[in-house]
């Protein structure tokens, strides 16, 4: 080997140190950047030829760096961020009302068993206006309890719907942001490719999407994002649609939905709007989209409406001051008509008298003998209402944090997993750093002994 080649090796070896030196230096400072990738050198095996011929080695150079990425590892924790989130959510927003009927003071048992013995003290003396004023007082204590939920079946909702908005706010900035990074993938293929940044940048966005809406999201093989919500391209390439909330009025109370609107305003196409099924949605957009359509819904163990439960709503609904329907019961109609009668500002006298005569008229019916019509059957399906919610609301809040708890295991798993693989040691790093530095300073050994024998064959030759 002479000269030349010699100094070549240990300049390439001196680049190559130095480089490697940059990137641990780069790779120590993004340790404290959230998505940060770690990045490793791009190595090339080189033939280090002699003067004409036979080959003398090998050697190395840098190429440049990628990352420690594995796509794998990340779609894996794309899908299991919108499952935990989905769990998350619902056993949170149902948090508080669980809370409150397992509180032995909030029981509607008290008030339930105390309305029906003021049920019997009227039937027994039909005439006494004492007896009808302790069943109104008596009715108005469980109406007021069974207001209680009612008002935290509504604080589930209006929460959800407040934070639903800032969800589907958050999904579009993000998938506008993608959009803007697809085209830029585009644009840089058969050049250096994207900057890494840009791929961080990319999964971190993807990886908050899958927390927001679950589903089907991910990377084409030219590394694009995709986004699909309900079946509907919500970020295809460069295109992003936009999500919006749609209800069928403007009440608060009406079942929400979401849509998906493509084009924009002033395009030479009208924008298009396409409505998304609510139960397509998973992560945390398809619980807030659950609970603030109808939390009842989360309540149920197969998610159908549960026949048992139908006494509690409708003694909510009573307490809300909504009209019984035509088909009632004689206790449901009374309730009503107490209910309305507490809701109105200025009951008038036909008022009164129509509560009386709907009160007086269930405790005509509690002496019936009839199985289904007496007042133990009234007395026992209104607890049995109550039993099932207490029941049924307990059974989901468990089923979800339980879900929750099994998918948070496996995502902290993978995310280990993905931390092994693409996460910044310190201590390796530390190590690669004197490695590099070790290098350097034989390299630039090399060059310094390269130096004085030609120094030294200039002397001979020169006397």
């Amino acid at each position: 080997m002479n000269a030349n080649s010699i100094a070549n090796t240990a300049l390439s070896a001196l680049q190559n140190a130095q480089a490697g030196i940059n990137l641990t230096s780069q790779n120590v400072n993004g340790q404290a950047v959230a998505g940060y990738t770690r990045r490793k050198l791009d190595i090339a095996t080189e033939q280090v030829m002699g003067n004409g011929a036979p080959l003398l080695g090998s050697g190395v150079s840098v190429n440049g760096f990628s990352r420690e990425w594995s796509a794998l590892l990340q779609q894996q924790r794309v899908t299991q961020a919108g499952t935990t989130a989905f769990n998350a959510t619902v056993a949170d927003g149902l948090a508080s009302l669980d809370r409150q009927a397992a509180d032995a003071t909030l029981s509607l048992d008290k008030p339930v068993n105390d309305f029906f013995t003021s049920v019997a003290t009227l039937a027994r003396n039909p005439k006494d206006a004492s007896a009808l004023a302790a069943l109104k007082t008596q009715g108005s204590v469980l109406l007021n309890a069974a207001q209680q939920y009612q008002d935290s079946i509504s604080a589930v909702q209006r929460n959800a719907r407040g934070a639903l908005a800032t969800s589907v706010e958050q999904l579009n900035n993000i998938a506008g942001e993608l959009a803007v990074i697809n085209r830029d993938i585009v644009t840089s293929q058969g050049s250096a490719g994207p900057v890494p940044a840009q791929l961080d940048r990319r999964d971190a966005l993807l990886l908050q999407a899958g927390g927001l809406v679950g589903g089907d999201l991910g990377l084409d093989a030219d590394g694009q994002a995709y986004i699909f919500v309900g079946g509907q391209p919500l970020l295809n390439g460069g295109s992003a649609a936009a999500l919006k909330i749609t209800s069928q009025d403007t009440s608060g109370n009406a079942p929400l939905a979401l849509s998906m609107q493509f084009g924009t305003a002033g395009q030479a196409i009208s924008p298009v709007s396409v409505a998304l099924a609510s139960d397509a949605l998973d992560g945390t957009m398809g619980g807030q989209l659950k609970l603030a359509s109808d939390p009842f819904l989360v309540l149920q163990p197969n998610g159908h409406p549960d026949p048992n439960l139908a006494p509690m709503t409708e003694l909510m609904s009573a307490a809300a001051g909504q009209p019984a329907k035509p088909d009632a019961s004689a206790l449901m109609t009374a309730l009503s008509a107490l209910g309305a009668f507490r809701a109105s500002k200025v009951p008038s006298d036909a008022d009164r008298v129509a509560l009386d005569k709907s009160l007086q008229a269930l405790a005509a019916q509690a002496n019936s003998t009839d199985a289904q019509t007496s007042a133990g059957a009234m007395q026992a399906s209104l607890l049995g209402g109550w039993r099932a919610f207490v029941g049924n609301l307990g059974s989901a809040v468990n089923a979800h944090k339980s879900a929750q708890a099994a998918s948070a295991a496996v995502e902290t798993r993978l995310n280990a997993d993905f931390q092994s693989q693409s996460g910044v040691n310190l201590d390796e790093e530390a190590a690669n750093l004197m490695r590099y530095q070790q290098s350097y300073a034989a390299a630039s050994k090399l060059l310094q002994a390269n130096a004085t024998l030609l120094d030294q064959l200039l002397a001979v030759v020169g006397r």
